[in-house]
């Protein structure tokens, strides 16, 4: 059976910064005609990506709460997709979707069965694969399966988003081995500032007596001189080490949304009002305060009680706890302090 590229699909950019929007889904559906295979591909695809969406929001432990999911039920939550690398014949369709779901529809099936959910995305890091093996210490190297293994795995549709470095000349000057292995803040930040992240996690794997048998250790360096996090896991009954790989970088990826899953999940009855003073040094930075606050989707409603050229007087209509909210401020670069019991609202500078 002949299948014809269709001419001008092209990739289609990520979209999975909006955490609503899941991306990357492969379709392949076959029928009587052309239509009806897309339509059968659009229709199980939209369904298998509402899938991924509610298990990308909801706990691990809570994913036996949630709906069977059909087509029907994805197609009315459904607010676009787009398609990329399309192929088709007379009876065959293929391609890659995104789509992207309304927020309230999805809200609503949560709060409807009392399940919790986290719709904060957490800040991109920088993942830098470095592989100790009998040839020694192997940084910005295509050619190895820990690296492969980070290729390999999905890093936009989750709620901790990171990239893997390009390994260009401007990462190899960046950032050598023993720098990463060192853990040289000053070389670590100029890393991530190539990549707009404000973390670097240097991921250590180190093959053992086996073929297939390896260990990690993945240190996560934060932004400035805050204290390192570190991770470890190992494998040694895996078919190869290429499947070695690709376990221990899933589950080092699965850590990390549970951690912060825990963190930002908010419970929707969970509702309160905080008044707040904003402190600002001009229009135009009260104009950055206000725009960020109408980003964070915990926050329901911003009230402006006083103003002047100075500071406001600002109440917070939001879901969730305190704790919440202020993580979800943090990552829009805006700081919530309680001093003697009065909360100071302002920008990160």
């Amino acid at each position: 059976m002949a299948l014809t590229l269709l001419l001008g699909a092209t990739s289609t950019p990520s979209l999975a910064a909006d955490v609503f929007t899941v991306t990357g889904i492969s379709v392949d559906a076959t029928a009587e005609t052309a239509t009806q295979a897309r339509n059968a591909a659009v229709a199980d695809g939209q369904r298998r990506a509402l899938e991924v969406l509610l298990k990308r929001l909801a706990l691990q432990e809570d994913w036996s709460l949630l709906p069977s999911v059909d087509t029907a039920m994805a197609e009315g939550m459904v607010r676009s997709f787009q398609v990329a690398n399309e192929k088709r014949s007379a009876t065959r369709y293929l391609a890659s979707l995104s789509v992207k779901f309304q927020p309230s529809a999805v809200r609503n099936l949560f709060t409807a069965r009392s399940i919790p959910f986290s719709e904060s995305r957490e800040r991109t890091a920088v993942i830098v694969p470095v592989l100790t093996d009998a040839t020694g210490d192997r940084l910005w190297d295509e050619g190895n399966a820990w690296t492969a293994a980070w290729a390999a795995t999905d890093l936009d549709n989750i709620l901790t988003p990171m990239v893997v470095p390009l390994g260009d000349i401007g990462d190899m000057t960046t950032l050598t081995v023993e720098q990463a292995l060192g853990g040289d803040r000053p070389a670590l930040t100029n890393l991530a500032s190539r990549y707009g992240a404000d973390r670097v996690m240097i991921a250590h794997a180190q093959t053992g007596d086996t073929p297939s048998a390896l260990s990690v250790r993945v240190i996560t360096y934060p932004a400035g001189e805050a204290a390192p996090k570190s991770w470890s896991g190992r494998e040694t009954s895996a078919p190869s080490l290429q499947t070695a790989a690709l376990r221990l970088a899933s589950r080092f990826v699965d850590a990390t949304q549970a951690e912060w899953k825990r963190e930002s999940t908010v419970r929707f009855a969970e509702r309160a009002v905080l008044s707040a003073s904003v402190a600002y040094e001009s229009i135009g930075e009260w104009q950055t305060i206000r725009n960020r606050l109408s980003q964070i989707p915990l926050i329901q409603k911003t009230t402006i009680v006083a103003i002047s050229t100075e500071g406001a007087q600002v109440e917070l209509d939001y879901v969730g706890t305190v704790d919440t909210l202020e993580l979800n401020l943090a990552q829009k670069n805006l700081t919530l302090n309680n001093l003697e019991g009065y909360w100071y609202l302002a920008a990160v500078r």
